[in-house]
């Protein structure tokens, strides 16, 4: 049986060999196909999984020189092309850095958003199944995905590696099998941690999760260990080791350095992903875990490899800080949306890409007999657009545009129509401090304030109202609202006195104190909105 290593942060490099800092375009927003340096070419079709964010995939891998190390996984190992600051990196973009490119080469398959079940209907899969071959590596990063209270994505971390549905079982039949039967090796990777400023390292940010809303929590990570030594596969134990790293550094600001930064406020840090230092740091943790637990990958090393230092950490060149203009109706009014002035609509943030919005199926603001129907995904909810996330927002938003220092409260009577549990669906009333027309920008997380419910695939713990400041989300807890169901009506309000704000969502009130002031000074604007896979009905509208 081979050794089960739990040290590494692992790191995968990306299908171009490469040390250099930027990554190739499989970025979500993807519009086009890059070629990799080694001549594979990258597929822009649409791809099947529409519950994500669009990624660019891989169909073939060019002619690759020596052993070919495969990487599957999500997000946390993928390639990205961001605007961000400091982008987002892959671990998996920064593993051939360290390996000896006449010896062996990366071919990285990892996207985002993706979980080991709904990876399998990608065409990066078919492109693993058709190239794996004998005497190849297979290093499989998934688990953030798989905690998702989605059909699409989620699978059991309590199963057996024989039980359908399960966690082991879906990494066990679809990837270690597969390498071994190709006489291949398998390499599996728990899932690095989150990064948890001013919280302990334990719960869902290490990946051990609660039960929620027909789908049963777990441990993800012991999972993969346990299937490690049933199966006899190296584990690199990722998730031990970073909570390890960033419970010793102790400190919020030394553990933001390995992470991407959206814009040039210290506050927009993403605590999920990482930039180009952090990956780079667990690559050369996974790389080194494997050189010392598999004689045959040690070949692959290059002589001297030392550990990177932060000085490769560099703000990206083209960042450009983003330009903000007040929203001036005679102008900027969406074209899209069909509205009676004082309220307007329109679509931003972190949306989908560009096509997503441009679709009249995915989002849709309709005024009729004084109700508002308003739609974020398709109304059968096959297909889900938007979110609100730790690092991003997502949203369609009918609006009113106010002077600052207007006191008010914005009422409506909501009948839900249809409505995913997913804990980044919402829909209700907001006021924030900023408004972009019909735009994508998946760095926008600026500051306000929500009355309605959000992390439903927690069940009756989803937090039914919130705060954006500062970038961070400030939720509160259910206190006594069910759950919404289809069919339910709830009276939701938001009161604003001063810098205060009231929220109502049925039963559950809050307060909030926060000067909504920080992006546009001169005004606020307040509304109705949905995310992600959200159908609703608003009536008894009122701004007053």
């Amino acid at each position: 049986m081979k050794k089960i290593v739990q040290i590494g942060i692992a790191a995968l490099s990306v299908l171009a060999v490469s040390s250099c800092h930027r990554a190739e375009k499989t970025s979500e927003s993807a519009s086009s196909a890059p070629s990799s340096s080694n001549g594979s070419a990258l597929d822009a079709a649409t791809v099947a999984n529409e519950k994500v964010e669009k990624v660019a995939s891989i169909t073939s891998i060019g002619d690759v020189k020596g052993t070919r190390i495969f990487v599957v996984g999500d997000s946390t190992l993928s390639a990205f092309n961001d605007p961000y600051y400091y982008p987002r990196y892959g671990y998996g973009t920064k593993i051939q850095d360290y390996l000896d490119s006449e010896k062996a080469t990366v071919v990285n398959l990892a996207m985002s958003g993706r979980s080991s079940k709904s990876f399998l209907k990608e065409a990066n899969y078919e492109t693993l199944k058709k190239n794996i071959k004998k005497g190849d590596y297979l290093i499989i990063g998934f688990g953030h995905n798989d905690e998702k209270g989605e059909e699409a994505r989620y699978t059991n971390p309590n199963g057996t590696k024989d039980e359908a549905g399960s966690f082991k079982n879906s990494l066990y039949q679809n990837y270690i099998k597969l390498a071994q039967e190709k006489k291949a090796t398998p390499v599996l990777c728990t899932p690095i941690v989150r990064r948890a400023p001013g919280k302990a390292y334990e719960g869902a940010v290490v990946h051990v999760t609660k039960d929620a809303a027909g789908f049963p929590g777990g441990d993800y990570p012991k999972a993969i260990r346990e299937l490690g030594s049933e199966t006899g596969t190296t584990v690199v134990d990722l998730t031990s080791i970073t909570k390890a790293r960033y419970e010793n550094l102790a400190d919020d600001k030394a553990t933001a350095k390995f992470h991407a930064q959206l814009t040039f406020k210290a506050a927009s840090v993403d605590n999920t992903h990482l930039n180009t230092y952090g990956a780079s740091v667990v690559a050369y943790d996974v790389v080194t875990s494997l050189r010392d637990a598999d004689k045959k990958f040690a070949k692959f090393v290059k002589d001297g490899i030392s550990a990177p230092t932060e000085e490769i950490l560099v703000k990206n060149p083209d960042y450009v800080v983003p330009k903000y203009s007040e929203f001036n109706p005679a102008e900027d009014a969406s074209a899209r949306y069909e509205l009676s002035a004082p309220w307007f609509g329109t679509v931003f943030g972190d949306c989908g890409g560009e096509e997503k919005l441009a679709d009249p199926a995915n989002y849709e603001i309709i005024e009729s007999d004084g109700k508002i129907t308003m739609h974020s995904g398709t109304v059968d909810g096959s297909k889900s657009v938007g979110k609100i996330a730790g690092a991003s927002d997502g949203i369609q938003f009918y609006f009113q545009k106010l002077p600052v220092d207007r006191d008010f409260t914005l009422k409506a009577k909501a009948k839900v129509l249809q409505l995913a549990k997913n804990n980044q669906v919402s829909f209700g009333v907001m006021v924030r401090d900023d408004v972009y027309i019909d735009k994508f920008d998946n760095s926008i997380n600026s500051d306000y304030v929500a009355a309605g419910p959000l992390k439903l695939a927690n069940g009756d713990d989803y937090s039914s109202s919130w705060m954006r400041k500062d970038g961070t989300l400030n939720e509160t807890h259910n206190a006594g609202q069910k759950i919404p169901e289809v069919g339910d009506v709830i009276d939701i309000s938001i009161t604003k006195k001063g810098n205060v704000y009231t929220t109502k969502f049925g039963s559950d009130t809050a307060e909030y104190t926060i000067d909504l002031k920080n992006v546009d000074p001169n005004v606020i604007y307040a509304g109705l909105y949905t995310v992600r896979s959200a159908y609703v009905e608003f009536t008894e509208v009122s701004l007053e």
